[in-house]
């Protein structure tokens, strides 16, 4: 099974990220027409922007990545600035495709199924630094662990909550420290892993 080296897959710094002490949150918000998302951190500093057209299947969700700027105190210079980091392509019946690291690869051959549940088989890849992670697909969350024997959280998926029951959050997307150095392969394997669940929801 062909799985990306670390030097395949460009991922952000931990000063980039701006880690919280235990672990990072990374927010997630919807445009009104739900075809865009951004991701941040929570100092508010757009990490990640996915972009998905409206349009007939199968539908393609592309990734882009915030590029540091040069501390320039040229106005234009100072804006946030992004480069293209992923595209997945979600089809419904045929193996969907993920684009990265100057790789395509279909998800049949790029993650192994195992275990059962309501919203889909456990989903288990290779990441960059060799080891193996399994996604969880829950009733109303994905989770992801490490897999071994420990399972080890690595991140989770938190829904926004309206504060109707329980507190009102947004959604996002939270990193725990283990999985710290491989930010960018957590948010390209959860936009595929997150669809799937949701269209079995």
């Amino acid at each position: 099974m062909w799985s990306p080296t670390t030097t395949e897959t460009c991922t952000i710094t931990r000063i980039e990220l701006v880690a919280v002490i235990y672990r990072m949150r990374l927010a997630k918000r919807v445009s009104p027409r739900k075809s865009k998302s951004v991701y941040s951190n929570e100092t508010g500093q757009v990490l990640y922007k996915v972009e998905t057209p409206i349009k007939l299947p199968p539908r393609t969700s592309t990734i882009s990545r915030v590029v540091p700027n040069n501390m320039s105190t040229d106005t234009e210079d100072m804006r946030d600035k992004f480069a293209y980091l992923a595209t997945v392509k979600h089809k419904a019946i045929a193996s969907s495709t993920l684009r990265f690291g100057g790789n395509e690869v279909e998800t049949k051959e790029y993650f192994r199924k195992e275990g059962w549940s309501a919203h889909g088989r456990d989903r288990i890849f290779t990441g960059p630094d060799g080891h193996e992670y399994r996604w969880l697909l829950k009733s109303c969350f994905s989770e992801l662990v490490a897999n071994d024997e420990k399972r080890t959280p690595v991140a989770v998926f938190h829904r926004k909550n309206l504060g109707i029951i329980g507190e009102a959050r947004t959604a996002s997307l939270e990193i725990f420290p283990v999985g710290e150095h491989i930010v960018d392969m957590i948010l390209i394997t959860f936009i595929h892993i997150e669809k799937k669940r949701k269209d079995r929801e």
